[in-house]
């Protein structure tokens, strides 16, 4: 067993805690099937959208409340096809579940499980996802505990659990994990954060020659798992620590930071960034070109464009990113709240209880702190107040505004770029 895993089996939750969320939490396989199929009833935190529906409720809901013109990086969707990611798509898959079960997202939990029986993973090998991992083999299980790391701790991923990564995988699987599993973060947030109900039945996922029934969740659970108790649904976690002070942060953008993933050399990732130099995260994304040429245009995106104003998306990615400690992230997010004309003084304070902003900066801020850090914590209420001061396409784009922050947060810090010059 590595350092890593081994670390991680000591630190997760026990079921016998008291789950700290706004919906309840399975803490066997039997509970969380039955949430699964109670979710195809759910009421959405935003109405559900009129007319005919073409795909699946994500993308439906995504298509009614993002700004067309920020839907680069999609939540969900098709996969790219990219030469550059080696790794089994259902192992993937796996760590999607793994993901959406640490996260408590009913939606991609259950989309994930329609995915595993279709391709023939049986339930007994679904139900080992989410408890002991003993005797999973040693690489997937580095991967599985990696995964869940940076799902709840993304604060707490160390070059360490780097280098542990890379005696398993290639840095450029490594790569491949980390921005896969950061992309499941950002689709979590948009699904289990409006509440997006599931769908009737999971047809859409039938492959030819599966035999699997997808039009209900509550399949039997075997003798042998029926007592197993989750290691990774959010049952129980520390809060994160309080933020560091305005002196210490500014001392760690002054340090000397080395890349601990592949980066592409410019001539590849001016294929993906046509705007002079491409900034370091897109350098890093490159590697990928194919797959992440979609996401580059979506986050940049983000960072330009929208009906939130400049300020207000700027103050979303500084919020995220300040309890993310995405170091490169929040001098990015700086540099934009100073074009929208903001002092230094003036951007720390948004570190505090925020009372100097208007109720509706308050509203969606406090929104996005919860949703960062803790999405399974966002309630009916926060939803609300928010919509009390914006228009529900805006309250959307706040939404993918954070579901941005979430991969990118993750992506630049585990892979530690160094700042831009």
């Amino acid at each position: 067993m590595t350092p890593l895993v081994f670390t991680l089996l000591l630190t997760s939750p026990t079921a016998d805690s008291v789950p700290d969320t706004s919906k309840p939490v399975g803490i066997t396989r039997a509970e969380e099937k039955e949430l699964l199929e109670n979710h195809k009833k759910a009421k959405p935190r935003l109405p559900f959208p009129e007319g005919k529906q073409p795909g699946v409720n994500n993308a439906w809901f995504r298509s009614n409340y993002v700004p067309a013109d920020l839907r680069g990086a999609t939540v969900g969707g098709v996969a790219v096809v990219d030469p550059a990611m080696t790794l089994d798509n259902t192992f993937k898959v796996k760590l999607f579940w793994i993901t959406s079960r640490a996260n408590n997202c009913y939606y991609c939990l259950g989309h994930q499980e329609l995915k595993l029986a279709s391709a023939g993973v049986s339930d007994d090998d679904i139900a080992v996802l989410d408890g002991n991992w003993v005797d999973v083999p040693a690489k997937e299980r580095a991967a599985y505990a990696f995964t869940r790391k940076l799902t709840h701790t993304p604060h707490l991923i160390t070059v360490a659990d780097v280098e542990a990564m890379k005696t398993h995988y290639t840095p450029a699987q490594v790569s491949e994990i980390l921005v896969t599993v950061a992309g499941y973060n950002s689709t979590n947030r948009w699904t289990d954060g409006l509440n997006i109900p599931s769908e009737a039945s999971g047809e859409f996922f039938k492959k030819e020659g599966t035999k699997a029934d997808l039009s209900t969740f509550k399949t039997p659970t075997s003798a042998k798992f029926a007592t197993q108790k989750t290691t990774v649904a959010p049952v129980k976690l520390a809060a994160r620590p309080p933020l560091e002070p305005r002196d210490k942060v500014e001392a760690i953008w002054r340090e000397t930071r080395s890349a601990t993933l592949p980066i592409a050399d410019a001539k590849t990732a001016s294929e993906l960034w046509s705007d002079g130099p491409a900034p370091n995260w897109v350098c890093f994304l490159a590697t990928f070109p194919k797959s992440m040429k979609s996401r580059v245009d979506g986050l940049k995106a983000g960072m330009e464009k929208g009906t939130l104003s400049a300020k207000l998306s700027a103050e979303v990615a500084w919020v995220a990113a300040r309890n993310d400690r995405a170091w490169y992230a929040l001098a990015i997010a700086r540099d934009r709240l100073k074009k929208a004309g903001m002092t230094d003084d003036q951007i720390f304070e948004l570190d505090g209880d925020r009372k100097q902003l208007p109720e509706a900066d308050q509203a969606a801020l406090a929104l996005v702190e919860t949703l960062a850090v803790a999405p399974w914590k966002v309630t009916d209420e926060m939803v609300e107040r928010c919509r009390k001061s914006f228009k529900d396409g805006q309250v959307g784009e706040i939404f993918h505004h954070t579901c941005n922050a979430a991969f990118f947060d993750r992506i630049s810090e585990v892979a530690k770029l160094p700042l831009d010059k």
